[in-house]
């Protein structure tokens, strides 16, 4: 097995930002087996200039985001939080976003924003088509803004997945992979 490992192609994903799939196994784009545990998986990310991406929530797994050239907002509301907060993160800082917490990016400067992503456990997307929706994606983009959130008292207009939707899609990825 390769034991060097780089970030992959572009993609961009439903909450506007561009990522790097580095180290995964259950995300489909990878061309990593899916025999290889899932612990853990990383990504590369590249938020533009002044770019503020769609609200989304990551349901089953914890996301750390390391900044690594740039700044970054990270904008949150968990569970036990009465309203939304901002971290703000400098090079070489990271924040923790835990499962089922609100979560946006914001890059307020005129320099890209380079961040790392660190998750646990194993991020799972799955597409057949990179120019259709993808069929499974741990993280679920809203369409609504914080003031529409606020305003229907945090329940959300879509349907968040399940724990059998993610095996679901996690055994799919792993027959395609099965050669």
């Amino acid at each position: 097995m390769n034991r060097v490992f780089g970030l992959g192609s572009a993609i961009l994903v439903p909450d506007g930002t561009i990522v790097y799939p580095f180290l995964n196994p259950f995300d489909s784009t990878s061309g990593l087996s899916s025999s290889l545990p899932n612990v853990v998986s990383m990504a590369g990310g590249l938020i533009a200039p002044r770019y503020q991406s769609k609200i989304q929530i990551l349901p089953f797994v914890t996301q750390i985001t390391f900044v690594s050239r740039g700044t970054l907002i990270i904008r949150m509301k968990g569970s036990g939080d009465e309203d939304v907060y901002d971290v703000c993160l400098a090079p070489q800082q990271a924040a923790l976003t835990e499962p089922g917490t609100f979560l946006q990016l914001h890059n307020p400067s005129d320099e890209p924003c380079d961040v790392f992503y660190i998750i646990a456990p194993g991020y799972v997307f799955l597409v057949d088509d990179p120019a259709l929706p993808p069929i499974y994606d741990d993280s679920v983009v809203l369409d609504e803004d914080w003031d529409g959130l606020r305003t229907n008292d945090w329940q959300l207009s879509k349907r968040l997945p399940t724990l059998e939707d993610r095996n679901a899609a996690i055994t799919r990825i792993q027959r395609g992979t099965e050669k």
